[in-house]
């Protein structure tokens, strides 16, 4: 199965990865790298089943980063969409204006 990155998700993790080098440590941007990995390959190997949201039941998401980042996702019919990386502690509403965004 495919798996591909919207532009809205390309440019969250940007600015994720940019917090974390100017606030944190190579070590949390290490781990974040590790667990976007493992979810690629268990999306692949098809072995795990995450959350739905409760009005959007066909996105999917997972917490990542030391559970300080959710990763929203889409399956489709021939791949999978990951459709934002969203650090925690920002804005709820601004959540789901991103989700419908694409």
């Amino acid at each position: 199965m495919k798996i591909t990155i919207s532009e809205t998700a390309r440019i969250s993790l940007d600015e994720i990865i940019d917090f974390l080098q100017a606030k944190w440590t190579a070590k949390e941007i290490t781990v974040l790298q590790t667990d976007i990995r493992k979810f690629r390959q268990t999306m692949i190997d098809g072995i795990i089943k995450h959350q739905s949201l409760e009005k959007s039941p066909n996105i999917k998401f997972t917490l990542i980063g030391k559970k300080q980042v959710k990763l929203f996702y889409e399956i489709k019919t021939d791949e999978i969409v990951i459709k934002l990386f969203w650090h925690c502690k920002k804005d709820p509403l601004k959540l789901k204006y991103l989700l419908n965004k694409e």
